[in-house]
């Protein structure tokens, strides 16, 4: 039980790291773009969600995440590594 409970952390813990990766070479960039005029500024809001999902990846990875939040958290880094 225990091997399986901790496959699944590394999966969960490298998933949302592969997300935070995508969402951080997005925001970059974007942020290459607006230095040469050709998008809009990047918020910051989107540093923030980047943050977010390095925060969770490394939850995730010492099982500290409750069962709801990890669920939550692995659709949304699905959904992310999806649109790349």
């Amino acid at each position: 039980m225990t091997a399986s409970r901790d496959r699944r952390r590394r999966s969960d813990r490298d998933l949302l790291a592969r997300a935070a990766q995508v969402a951080r070479r997005q925001a970059s960039q974007g942020q290459a773009e607006s230095a040469v005029g050709r998008a809009p500024i990047v918020p910051y809001a989107r540093y923030a969600f980047v943050g977010l999902l390095d925060e969770l990846a490394l939850s995730a990875g010492r099982g500290e995440l409750p069962e709801g939040v990890r669920r939550l958290a692995v659709e949304l880094a699905e959904k992310i590594t999806e649109e790349e």
